[in-house]
């Protein structure tokens, strides 16, 4: 059932968030990237309304527990964290009390595990209250706010980790890593992973309050000693290209939701040679007519 009836800014569940709460199927960021990184046939199989059938049997990794529970710690909301008094899950009291916990939709960490999670949260806010540029993460919002809006014939809807009250300052996405935080590292997912997601949640905030805020920032904080945290934002030029992805997959989202038809791959795909190849081919060349000028020589 439709939980969303007009544009704006709402207090959902996550799992009502990813059942798709507005009046028809609409587009997220991630079903974005699918369409374009893939197709319309894999952005339909994915999207919770189109393919009601589609089950998800996967189960969280460690890494995907703790940085559930980091978004919990910083954030104050998402599900609930279970932390069990036990070393491992050799014995049965553990085990059941581990499958009582995840039947509650809880995230579950052992006492060790969670201690070092409130440790990484500490530390990573401790970072944070010293920047100037998160200074709105501490300010008046909403954690994990959706917003759901139109772009002519179709919806849109994101979910914002943090949301501040004023409608100029950046939006916040927070991500823990068990690997390195650092800005040299992160640049790359940036622009490949997460570029859309600062213009896609852009155009939404214009469209339900009339104003484009700061580019994002995304917060990555490593989730082991000594909990370093990075802040990157999309510069100009790496803007300039998520726009334009984003408009293209917004034309092809109204395209396929009007016509019913959801494309997979081109039906041919021509293939050029790539500049090694054709470097290996001249270096090649290069040889054989230095074999073949010995060759007469002798």
């Amino acid at each position: 059932m439709s939980k969303i009836v007009d544009p704006g800014i709402y207090n959902l569940t996550s799992e009502q968030y990813h059942a798709d709460p507005c009046p028809v199927a609409s587009l997220s960021n991630s079903i974005a990237k699918v369409l374009l990184d893939q197709s319309p046939l894999h952005a339909r199989f994915r999207h919770p309304r189109l393919n009601i059938d589609r089950t998800d049997d996967s189960k969280p990794t460690k890494p995907m527990q703790k940085g559930s529970a980091l978004h919990r710690l910083i954030l104050g909301k998402g599900a609930d964290i279970a932390h069990l008094p036990f070393r491992d899950y050799k014995s049965k009291i553990a085990r059941e009390e581990r499958d009582a916990a995840q039947a509650e939709g809880k995230i579950v960490l052992l006492e060790y595990e969670y201690e070092a999670v409130l440790a990484c949260a500490e530390a990573a806010r401790d970072q944070l209250m010293k920047r100037e540029d998160c200074a709105a993460f501490f300010g008046q919002g909403q954690s994990e706010a959706v917003i759901a809006w139109r772009e002519r014939d179709i919806w849109c809807r994101g979910m914002v980790d943090f949301l501040p009250d004023d409608p100029r300052a950046p939006l916040f996405d927070l991500k823990g890593t068990t690997k390195s935080a650092s800005p040299q590292e992160w640049s790359r997912s940036l622009a490949r992973e997460y570029r859309t997601q600062d213009r896609f949640y852009a155009r939404g905030m214009k469209a339900i309050r009339g104003i484009t805020p700061e580019p994002m920032r995304f917060i990555v904080v490593e989730m082991n000693a000594p909990y370093a945290v990075s802040v990157l934002t999309p510069a100009p030029s790496l803007r300039h290209v998520a726009d334009e992805n984003v408009s293209r997959a917004i034309r092809i989202w109204s395209e396929c939701m009007k016509s019913g038809e959801w494309p997979g791959y081109p039906h041919m795909a021509h293939v050029e040679a790539p500049a090694w190849l054709i470097n290996e081919q001249e270096e090649q060349e290069i040889r054989d007519d230095i074999l073949a000028e010995f060759g007469d020589a002798a």
